[in-house]
């Protein structure tokens, strides 16, 4: 016990004499708080509920962060180690001024000063116009978001970098810059007692992300950098023996993940709680009028959801079923302008409908459109148009067989699409993307017309699963607008039909839905209400797979293996597709096939690397060995799939990017064909364009969105499954639980940003990157 003590004293000495004035001032600041917060529990119950004690911790939590940065050996091993540096500067940007926000420092420590300080120095200041000017510009969030901008990429400039590392001068100013920056930037998203921020709440969300992209812009030009960045650390590892590399690689991988992390999660949060319609408890920013909420008969209290069915233009077309089946009329003719160009135009894919107009640009937008708007990709799909016209006069006899009403069948076609796509070169011949297209829609149609409801939807498209799969993610879904009219409506007309229309052909009631699987956003259910109470509204992205409780045509989705493996096999399969056009991917794959025919080689990739990917995902479900195996795995599922619709939005997306050309080509050497144009296109306008520079920060950026994701849906998932067992755990019980999960999804989100750094084979042009 006393050698424990002397101990702890020598510690705390070692730490004192690393940097005294700020353990003085620590201590000193330490006192005033608490003798202040003092003084406010006295000025009764609502004073004393804005400084509960957890705030006192977090400011006391703020200082020994202070102090572990530049009062330990922390601070030495700085000069010595680009990650231990690293760690310094997080700790003084990210991490110790929202803990001092979060302590609500003002009041209590302006009431912690002698009474003659505040009334005759302190008050006369603050009072000053002059003074309450200068305050409102330094702390307005723009200030914050560029000093921390500026901090972030200034001092990681090799020239800045080692002037402070070699300056003790210089050192301490970026140690300052650093922590002022980070104050003022975090100041408006905490907003501390008596904070009024000039924006809006939902505003930070951009806030956040913008400045976690400078981060990630950062962390990456140091994760993938060849050689040694900072010449200082490059010497010492010549003298020190060790690996100046390896080394800096860990410093952008905590710079990197936790500090995306916090950025993000918080981003997370106020988009959840804005889209809930929570408000902040405290007093919002500045100018803003809480609406009040009158309940008269004739007036509803419900806040507004954004109804997209509700909006003048848009809705109105939304809500008719003669646009909706015009549309996709549209694109069938569409499809089948591709297949005849496919079947009897030319065979060189980048010139040819069938080669560019599928693959690279219809992906690449729909793709967007799930993520941003909801399914529209099924609701315009072409597939069903021939089966929603001939229903008139053929009625389904039968319903689709017992056996096979799960999402089994779909998994195993998804795993064949995705090994078809990369042995087959599917992409590259217009002819089988022809034949797959005639396919697909013969096959909708002759299941559409024996069974009843969208089976084909809904038990057999891989390409639907995958669309259902990404839209998970959007804001948007529908609803039933009000639940209660819903429970006396006694036809049920949005689920079995009736005189406006045919009802949800995928057994979904409205009230009892949830989330956007197994909904094709075909509206046929806005028809069939005689209520005109269906809404397409906005949700929380994702809270429903965190949720995963029941719901009408699936159940109790988190005892569904059956969607969690679908949407695992989706995200797997996913990152091994855009793994597949990497360079070192097709360099080690043509090894493999000696020169001769890869077809085998390239499925066995596919099949093999999802297996292990499926293997690794199993792990993020031991965080509780106790609760039910299935329901562990199905979660494991579901919580992939934001990381997987990110790896989606980001491969489709870089095609759509750099092979946007090709579609002007296409056609115009299709119009050339049909005699309209007397131009022939040039084939180097099939070809890529050079990636924009914006284009990897951007893709960093939709990745780290969905890891974050994926890490709040899996830790949500572990309190859902601990409150149906009727557990109460505390945060830190479910935190212990998550961190394989976490482990995990880190992992495979480090492998996407391994794929988007590596050149790519540019597939459906005529070029290749370098």
């Amino acid at each position: 016990m006393i050698l424990g003590v002397a101990t702890s004293v020598e510690l705390l000495g070692a730490a004192v004499s690393g940097a005294p004035w700020t353990a003085v001032a620590a201590l000193v600041s330490v006192s005033v708080y608490f003798v202040g917060r003092r003084r406010l529990l006295r000025g009764g119950r609502r004073t004393a509920a804005r400084f509960p004690v957890w705030r006192q911790l977090s400011f006391v939590l703020g200082w020994v962060g202070l102090l572990v940065a530049v009062a330990t050996p922390l601070d030495a091993a700085a000069e010595r180690s680009l990650s231990a540096h690293m760690i310094q500067h997080m700790l003084l940007a990210l991490v110790v001024p929202p803990l001092w926000w979060f302590g609500t420092p003002a009041m209590p420590m302006l009431m912690g000063l002698p009474r003659s300080w505040r009334s005759g120095v302190l008050g006369p200041i603050f009072a000053a116009p002059w003074f309450r000017a200068v305050l409102r510009r330094v702390v307005h969030p723009v200030v914050g978001w560029v000093l921390m901008a500026a901090t972030t990429l200034g001092w990681h400039v090799p020239a800045a970098y080692e002037l402070a590392i070699q300056n003790p001068t210089w050192h301490l100013v970026e140690h300052v810059s650093m922590l002022g920056a980070g104050l003022l930037f975090w100041l408006p998203v905490v907003a501390p007692f008596p904070y009024r921020s000039p924006w809006p709440r939902i505003a930070l969300v951009p806030y956040l992300v913008s400045a976690d992209l400078v981060n990630t812009v950062v962390s990456a030009s140091l994760a993938f950098a060849d050689a040694p960045v900072y010449s200082w650390y490059e010497k010492l590892a010549a003298a020190r023996g060790f690996d100046a590399v390896l080394d800096q690689q860990l410093a952008a991988g905590l710079m990197w993940v936790p500090g995306n992390l916090v950025y993000l999660i918080p981003a997370m949060v106020i988009t959840a709680r804005w889209m809930l319609g929570i408000r902040p408890k405290s007093h919002g920013h500045a100018g803003e009028a809480r609406p009040k909420s009158i309940s008269l008969p004739v007036l509803s209290p419900a806040r507004d959801r954004g109804d997209l069915l509700r909006t003048p233009v848009v809705g109105r077309l939304l809500r008719s079923s003669a646009f909706r089946l015009g549309v996709r009329l549209a694109t069938l003719a569409g499809a089948v302008l591709i297949v005849i160009d496919g079947m009897l135009g030319i065979d060189e894919a980048p010139m040819n409908l069938a080669g560019t107009l599928p693959w690279t640009h219809w992906r690449g937008v729909t793709v967007v459109l799930l993520v941003v708007l909801g399914n529209v990709a099924c609701f315009a799909c072409p597939l069903i148009a021939p089966r929603s016209v001939l229903r008139r006069w053929i009625s389904p006899r039968w319903r689709w067989p017992k056996r096979l009403r799960s999402k089994w069948l779909a998994v195993g076609l998804v795993v064949i699409w995705l090994v078809a796509y990369e042995a087959f070169d599917l992409w590259a011949s217009p002819v089988a993307t022809a034949v797959l297209l005639v396919g697909l829609v013969a096959v909708a149609t002759v299941v559409d017309l024996v069974f009843e409801g969208a089976s084909f939807c809904r038990y057999v498209c891989p390409v639907g699963q995958y669309q259902m799969a990404v839209s998970t993610i959007s804001p948007r879904t529908v609803v039933a607008m009000d639940v209660d009219r819903c429970a006396t409506c006694a036809t049920k007309d949005c689920l079995t039909g009736g005189p406006g229309g045919p009802g949800c052909g995928l057994d979904l009631l409205l009230p009892s839905k949830s989330g956007n699987l197994d909904c094709t956003f075909c509206l046929d259910c806005v028809s069939a209400c005689p209520h005109d109470n269906v809404g397409l509204v906005r949700q929380v992205p994702g809270r429903d797979l965190a949720e995963a409780g029941w719901r009408s045509g699936i159940g109790r989705l988190s005892r569904r293996l059956d969607f969690g493996a679908l949407l695992a096999v989706l995200a797997i399969g996913g990152i091994v597709n855009a793994a597949g056009m990497t360079g070192p991917v097709v360099e080690v794959l043509e090894q493999f096939s000696g020169g001769g025919s890869g077809t085998l080689v390239q499925a066995a990739f596919v099949i093999v690397s999802i297996l292990v990917g499926l293997a690794v995902l199993t792990l993020a479900a031991i965080g509780d060995s106790s609760a039910p195996r299935k329901e562990r795995l199905t979660r494991a599922g579901l919580a992939i799939a934001p990381l997987g619709a990110a790896m989606w939005v980001v491969h489709f997306g870089f095609h759509l990017v750099t092979g946007w050309p090709t579609a002007e080509a296409s056609m115009l050497r299709v119009a050339h064909d049909l005699g309209v144009s007397e131009r022939l296109p040039d084939r180097i306008m099939s070809c890529c364009v050079p990636p924009p520079d914006w284009m990897l920060p951007a893709e960093l950026l939709v990745l780290s969105l969905g890891v974050a994701g994926s890490l709040g849906i899996a830790w949500w998932g572990w309190r859902a499954m601990a409150i149906q067992r009727n557990d109460r755990p505390t945060p830190a019980t479910i935190t212990r639980r998550w961190i394989p999960s976490a482990m995990v999804f880190i992992t495979l989100w480090a492998v996407t940003a391994w794929i988007v750094f590596q050149p790519m084979e540019m597939r459906g042009t005529s070029g290749f990157m370098p």
